[in-house]
């Protein structure tokens, strides 16, 4: 178990790669202390010092409540909500309906949008719980609006029809200006959070920084970092309502990490739930995953007898992700933030030890050894989340790279990678690769770009096949331009010299090194003096004042140290 960081984490009260061990969770006064309810009914979080909220009572235990060690009640629970989720298919066809007249766009047009957003853009952050907002659609509820409506479609356009994206983002600005003006609202939250992503994709970092920001802010607005089972007897919540918040706490909890990866910033979410990881609603874990639409997609590059029937698993799937998610805000805040220069080796044995627990925990249809992959791709989200282990291996090892083994492990990470990409390729292609993977695989050419500068440069085979992947992968992720330019102008400079004894620590030696290594978080380019002040980076300043993360964090090991206690 892992010390308490600076941001504050509960690791001293749950480890969370360990969701099964059960916690005592906060008293039922305590949280009734915390959360309110406003004048329209909503549930909003506050704190016990604040003097603006009238504490929630507590309801009498329902049927449907949720106590922990209660094992029917949770079954109870579970049984409910796949009952719910499954009633809520017949919903769809009326959905489709009245989306078709509130957007002014084609049933199929609608159809299709939603299908995409489903299959390719929903499994990996889970954003949207699809039960409540499809019967919502329908009924006109609490979790459906018309912004998210038009941001699910506008977001899964790229899969589609530029033209259709324009327009519908067009129309989402105009409305988002009304509902940020309004209480903070769950659709809202959903809706921010996708266009956060669209607008990383798309290179606007500051949008997509704000767009999150306000997301996260809505989130505490809304206390959904209180979602665990002792929440369920307090009145204003069911099932439904239970899940809804601990899927979406957990949705802004990853994307976060996501987002702090490529700008170098420090986590912004990071008050972890005192219950585990647990979501109750699986049904979609056994659901079809396909890549088809009505027998035809662009997305792949097989007909469609040639794709198996795959289960999505993206319930467990995002489970996983989530739990890793957590170990990777350690490795940021402990490795990589400018607050704390004490980069020790026990911190990367002990990040090291949950990496391990984590990849042995995972569930075997999740887990792909890159030594046996099979000839077809399984869905994308399953691949992202192995290539972000992988890449989170790298980053755990990256500031200890200069002792041989640790500079090993981070190379044989990134041929792990290679080998995932490969059949990723083979299947999809790159052209639709995400953000997050175009991350990792801008993380596995830093760990390779020293072997590529020695031997055949770009011509280096797992340096091509990343180089081919950001090629490919930016006409639909423009973001992936900048990792792109990055690592060419990384092999155009010489290798790494080791520099002596005595100089080691000189001015002089850290430039070479930040010349021939390219940066860990790619939102810093140190070849763009727009970018990168090398007088402020030897001072310790920071060149923006959120940047607040290391893009160099081996220079402050000591490599002589490193080299005689490496394993």
């Amino acid at each position: 178990m892992s010390p308490t960081t600076q941001q504050g984490h509960s690791r001293d009260l749950q480890d969370p790669t360990h969701p099964t061990e059960a916690i005592d969770s906060t008293p039922q006064d305590s949280l009734a202390i915390d959360l309110s309810v406003d004048e329209h009914g909503k549930i909003c979080y506050y704190g016990p010092t604040s003097a603006v909220h009238e504490p929630l009572g507590l309801a009498s235990p329902s049927t449907n409540s949720l106590s922990r060690g209660d094992g029917s009640k949770r079954t109870d629970v579970r049984a409910y909500l796949v009952s719910r989720a499954r009633e809520s298919t017949i919903w769809e066809e009326f959905a489709l309906g009245n989306a078709a007249l509130q957007l002014g766009l084609s049933r199929q047009v609608i159809a299709r949008l939603l299908h995409l957003h489903w299959t390719w853009v929903a499994p990996m952050f889970m954003w949207v719980y699809r039960p409540a907002f499809m019967r919502d659609m329908t009924t006109g509820g609490r979790y459906y609006s018309e912004l998210l409506l038009l941001v699910l479609c506008a977001h899964a356009s790229k899969y589609h029809d530029s033209n259709h994206a324009q327009l519908l983002f067009s129309r989402v600005r105009l409305l988002l200006g009304d509902e940020i003006q309004k209480p903070s609202s769950i659709p809202t939250i959903q809706a921010l959070l996708q266009l956060s992503a669209r607008e990383l994709a798309q290179g606007a970092i500051s949008q997509a920084w704000l767009y999150s920001g306000m997301a996260f802010r809505m989130s505490a607005d809304l206390g959904l970092q209180h979602n665990g089972p002792d929440i369920a007897d307090l009145k204003g919540f069911d099932p439904v309502d239970l899940e809804i918040r601990k899927r979406l706490f957990w949705s802004c909890y990853f994307w976060d990490k996501a987002i702090s990866l490529y700008t170098g910033r420090l986590p912004a979410v990071t008050e972890l739930p005192q219950s585990p990881i647990d979501f109750m609603d699986d049904s979609a874990e056994s659901e079809v995953w396909s890549p088809y639409y009505e027998d035809t997609s662009p997305l792949t590059r097989l007909a469609p007898s040639q794709y198996p029937i795959m289960q999505s698993h993206a319930v467990s799937c995002f489970e996983n992700s989530c739990k890793l998610s957590v170990i990777i805000n350690d490795i940021i805040v402990q490795l990589y933030s400018k607050r704390s220069r004490a980069i020790t080796e026990s911190s990367l044995n002990d990040i090291k030890a949950r990496l391990d627990t984590w990849r042995n925990e995972s569930p075997a249809h999740l887990r792909y050894n890159p030594e046996y992959l099979p000839t077809i791709c399984p869905p994308p989200h399953i691949i992202s989340q192995n290539l972000l282990y992988f890449t989170s291996v790298i980053l755990a090892h990256r500031p200890f790279w200069s002792a041989p083994a640790y500079y090993q492990v981070c190379m044989s990470a990134a041929q792990s990678m290679e080998k995932l990409l490969l059949m990723l390729e083979s299947t999809f292609g790159f052209e639709n690769i995400t953000y997050l993977m175009g991350y990792c695989i801008y993380t596995g050419a830093s760990a390779v770009l020293e072997d590529a500068k020695i031997n055949d440069g770009a011509t280096h085979p797992t340096m091509q096949t990343f180089l081919r992947a950001l090629n490919r992968g930016m006409a639909k992720c423009p973001l992936l331009e900048r990792s792109l330019h990055i690592i060419i102008k990384g092999l155009k400079r010489a290798p790494a010299q080791r520099a002596p004894p005595d100089q080691s620590s000189s001015d002089n030696a850290v430039s070479a090194i930040i010349n021939s290594y390219i940066p860990a978080f790619p939102y810093f380019d140190p070849a763009s003096p727009n970018d990168f002040d090398m007088d402020a980076y030897l001072n310790g300043m920071s060149m923006d004042a959120m940047a607040s993360l290391d893009c160099y964090p081996e220079l402050q090991i000591d490599v002589d140290e490193m080299m005689r206690h490496a394993p």
